[in-house]
């Protein structure tokens, strides 16, 4: 609606009126989307992730869980007793969750903007049906999604210890410092075989908390012989920060005092490749009784992990400064 009354508008009246209906308003011809957050643990997912295809269950991986053979101490007469067969090896299933987004486009729309539109509204429902969809598959990757059978898998499903998550892929399941994070990633570490996880993950407040431990002890140190100017740039703080030799940056979606910790050796997603963000095409509403098309974009997928103790989840962290 025009604005009266505002800069040189007049005040709301009959002027104001006259000139409303002669003129034509200033249009920008833009779309500025003001309601979206940017996953970057999602981003690298996506762009890491696997294929999968159809099948029971559409990612199948055995998993050796307990040794297979047993070692003994001989003597001089190099004698041994007969090995015993031990089965270590089962297959951890998952079937791929599908996530369908509808797209109208009514007879009515169809018409009027087949011509002298400024922004197109199905251009712009298209765009959204992709941004709501990986709104919706980045805070779903930070959820517990148990309960709930056609919904994805998570890091928190990954990494549970068994308290929420008492089986996984059909098996049973088995205020922060620069210290604490240190000891955190070492003891990951170990019970992984030696393995550090590849990135961490944290909200932002939690990752201001931390990363006011490094602020506290930052020290700037000009090279001899130089100053700092006016025109000098002083750099302060850390965008993401690195402990123990693992990079550590905040996610929008990751809930206030978790921490997760990921490996990408053995953490994936995957996703389908028969429904990779796929359109169905816009077909008739005329069987039903309606003038008019609809659509529909579908995605599967799953983020999965191969080994539960390549990775952490950790709770009660005291930041969210905000």
């Amino acid at each position: 609606m025009p604005l009266p009354g505002l800069g040189v508008s007049p005040a709301a009246g009959s002027l104001y009126t006259e000139l409303s209906s002669v003129t034509r308003r200033s249009f920008v011809p833009r779309l500025f989307v003001q309601i979206y957050f940017g996953s970057p643990t999602l981003f690298y997912m996506t762009g890491n992730a696997q294929r999968a295809a159809g099948g029971l269950n559409q990612v199948t991986i055995p998993l050796q869980g307990n040794s297979m053979v047993q070692g003994q101490w001989t003597g001089y007469g190099g004698g041994f007793n007969s090995p015993v067969i031990t089965p270590g090896v089962q297959n951890g299933q998952w079937n791929l969750a599908y996530w369908v987004v509808p797209v109208p486009l009514p007879f009515g729309e169809t018409v009027i903007q087949a011509t002298d539109r400024e922004l197109s509204l199905l251009k712009t429902r298209m765009n959204d049906v992709y941004a709501v969809t990986r709104q919706n598959m980045a805070r779903l990757s930070f959820t517990n999604n148990a309960a709930n059978p056609q919904m994805p898998d998570s890091f928190f499903n990954a990494f549970d210890d068994g308290t929420n998550v008492p089986s996984y892929g059909g098996i049973g399941a088995a205020g922060f410092t620069r210290a604490g994070m240190a000891t955190l990633l070492a003891g990951t570490t170990d019970a992984a075989g030696g393995e550090a996880v590849t990135f961490v993950v944290m909200n932002p407040g939690d990752y201001a908390t931390l990363n006011n431990t490094f602020i506290s002890i930052e020290q700037i140190n000009p090279p001899p012989g130089s100053a700092f100017t006016m025109d000098t740039a002083v750099r302060s703080s850390f965008p993401n920060l690195v402990v123990s030799g693992v990079p550590i940056f905040a996610d929008h979606f990751c809930p206030k005092g978790e921490v997760y910790g990921i490996n990408v050796k053995y953490t994936s997603m995957y996703m389908s490749e028969d429904a990779a963000f796929d359109f169905s095409g816009f077909y008739s509403l005329v069987p039903l009784g309606q003038m008019g098309q609809q659509g529909v974009v579908v995605v599967g997928y799953d983020i999965l992990s191969a080994k539960s103790v390549s990775g952490f989840h950790g709770t009660g962290l005291l930041g969210a400064a905000f």
